[in-house]
């Protein structure tokens, strides 16, 4: 599965591995890594792999190859339709004196040799109330995100606004998340600190927010702010309730497209001041270890590459635990106990990875809550 995925990120020239292996895979053998594929969402990137092996060099049955292929072509067409949509409402904020940055998902899809490849979540997205360039007046973010919250209403989307964090817009088939913070602020004095830091990334002179080649009234985040708020929402994903290598490739391919540009001691910092700094290392050991991604990034003054000891077990975690919380159809109370049950079960995350107690941690998830905090 690894081998395909550095081959359909075209990481590793197939020229540069053993494939000999691929030949002897048995139609079971097949069926288990298309199987874990599409679990983990990562089924397009690894028939790009599959496509670059030698043609005599394995053994697919014809007909799952075809239904990969009908699968494969599937997700093209979601994310033909997400960037349309996308670019549709946000046309009508630019109009109306907004413009929309998105974090994650199609700003991610940008650095995949095959953007339509990777698969489509939700539409995350941060307003700026500027009718030109994001930084010039950043200061009145939160009535951009108001505005664009009505503006949204009056094109006949519908608006859930009762979640502080982000509004939630349904239009034309796709979901929007308008975030107003982009942290959970309720969390401590920590998360607010996190959240404005981020907002102060944004307002740094000389900052380029390069326009989405499909959707040109959508802006993607800068390299360094990106590095930083990947980092965040992995770590927040995998603490409360687990990562997907989707998540996980999302940021190989960063370490290979951008490892060059980023300011590696201001990232380090910033990892340390918000408990991320265990997690990050983690998450280059695994780029190098299991995706073949030539890092340069070390945290330490040593020249060798840091090897995380968590970087294992964050895998297998990631490949076998279902314990998903989000977007599970159940009630917001079902996923609050199900969200305070994980923390006990895997306090390993928040105590060694994410180094607070878990008893300090459901203080601030009940304190937030219960008084409003953000």
């Amino acid at each position: 599965l690894f081998k395909l995925l550095q081959l359909g990120l075209q990481i590793t020239d197939v020229k540069d591995i053993d494939t000999s292996e691929f030949a002897t895979l048995s139609k079971e053998e097949w069926t288990t890594i298309k199987e874990m594929a599409v679990k983990q969402g990562v089924s397009a990137i690894v028939l790009d792999g599959i496509n670059q092996l030698p043609l005599a060099g394995y053994n697919l049955p014809t007909e799952m190859k075809l239904e990969w292929i009908g699968e494969t072509m599937q997700i093209e067409q979601r994310n033909r339709q997400q960037v349309a949509v996308m670019e549709d409402l946000a046309e009508k904020w630019k109009i109306n004196g907004s413009r929309v940055m998105i974090m994650k998902g199609q700003a991610n899809g940008t650095m995949y040799p095959k953007p339509e490849h990777r698969s489509p979540g939700d539409i995350d997205c941060y307003l700026f109330n500027c009718n030109i360039n994001p930084n010039d007046n950043l200061n009145d973010d939160k009535e951009a995100y108001r505005i664009g919250n009505d503006i949204a209403r009056a094109v006949g989307a519908k608006v859930d606004e009762s979640w502080y964090k982000h509004s939630v817009i349904s239009y034309k088939g796709e979901t929007f998340e308008n975030h107003q913070y982009f942290v959970h602020t309720r969390d401590g004095k920590r998360g607010k600190m996190l959240n404005q830091e981020l907002v102060e990334q944004l307002r740094v002179e000389g900052l380029e927010f390069r326009e989405l080649p499909a959707a040109p009234a959508v802006v993607i985040p800068p390299v360094q702010w990106a590095a930083m708020f990947l980092t965040y929402h992995a770590c927040a994903h995998f603490i409360s309730e687990g990562l997907r290598l989707k998540q996980i490739l999302d940021w190989a391919i960063f370490l290979d497209k951008h490892q060059n540009d980023v300011d590696w001691e201001a990232f380090w910092g910033f990892c340390e001041r918000n408990h991320l700094l265990v997690f990050a290392e983690a998450m280059n050991t695994i780029a190098e270890r299991w995706f073949g991604v030539k890092c340069h990034t070390e945290s330490t003054e040593n020249t060798e590459i840091f090897e995380s000891p968590y970087a294992e077990r964050i895998m297998k975690s990631a490949l076998y635990d279902e314990d998903y919380v989000f977007n599970s159809g159940k009630s917001g109370w079902a996923n609050r106990i199900h969200l305070v049950r994980n923390m006990f079960r895997y306090r390993w995350k928040y105590e060694e990875v994410y180094q607070t107690s878990v008893w300090k941690q459901l203080w601030w998830y009940a304190s937030g809550y219960l008084l409003r905090t953000e």
